[in-house]
């Protein structure tokens, strides 16, 4: 696993903003704002399932944004996506919840040669694995009949397998869900340098096909 370090020299940019005055703070304000998705590496719209999302706002600036993403079939905003920036890509990697390969628990097989981990606590079946910088968990509740937790994380498998997740991410973890969530439950994030990407979303297909399309 790489880690990068970037050193910014600000020094030059803070005395040009000295010598030209009040003005150019402003500009260089109203520069660096985030009013569009286009000014954004997230996604104008998605396909995942049956689900339709488009981006319906964007806001921050180019080093914290938050884009939200609403489902067209049902009206609902349905997911978000956000970047933020800290001082140090070792604060923004303590942020992804990671999980490692010594997890304790049954062993399952998955598809494409994948092993999982399976625990169950309180009412929910976990199951986890990992694939190269990335901890994969997939949740399914116990009263849920529609499948096993084990369908429900081949299904997940299939996804990231068959389409890449960000391949600049330092590090990363998804976490989701079997059944549609009430809130944006399902999460996938990942650290690039200094920077934390966040997807947040009410279905487990449409969050990860949300992180895969971000650039």
């Amino acid at each position: 696993m790489q880690r990068k370090t970037k050193i910014i020299t600000a020094v030059t940019a803070a005395l040009a903003v000295i010598t030209l005055g009040s003005g150019t703070v402003l500009e260089m304000h109203a520069a660096n704002d985030v009013s569009s998705v286009s000014q954004t590496t997230a996604p104008s719209t998605v396909h995942a399932d049956s689900a339709k999302l488009t981006a319906d706002s964007a806001s921050g600036t180019k080093q914290n944004y938050t884009v939200k993403y609403t489902d067209k079939n049902t009206g609902n905003q349905s997911a978000t996506l956000q970047k933020k920036t800290y001082g140090s890509s070792n604060r923004a990697e303590s942020q992804v919840d990671y999980v490692g390969t010594n997890t304790e628990g049954a062993k399952v097989k998955l598809n494409g040669r994948t092993t999982a981990v399976v625990q169950g606590v309180m009412g929910h079946t976990y199951v986890h694995w990992n694939k190269g910088d990335w901890s994969i968990t997939a949740v399914a509740s116990n009263a849920d009949e529609t499948g096993t937790p084990t369908q429900f994380a081949k299904q997940v498998n299939q996804q990231i397998t068959s389409s890449s997740l960000p391949k600049s991410a330092d590090t990363g973890a998804i976490t989701v869900y079997s059944g549609t969530e009430k809130q944006q439950a399902n999460s996938v994030s990942w650290q690039k340098g200094k920077q934390l990407y966040t997807v947040s979303g009410k279905t487990a297909a449409s969050t990860v096909k949300l992180a895969q399309d971000t650039d």
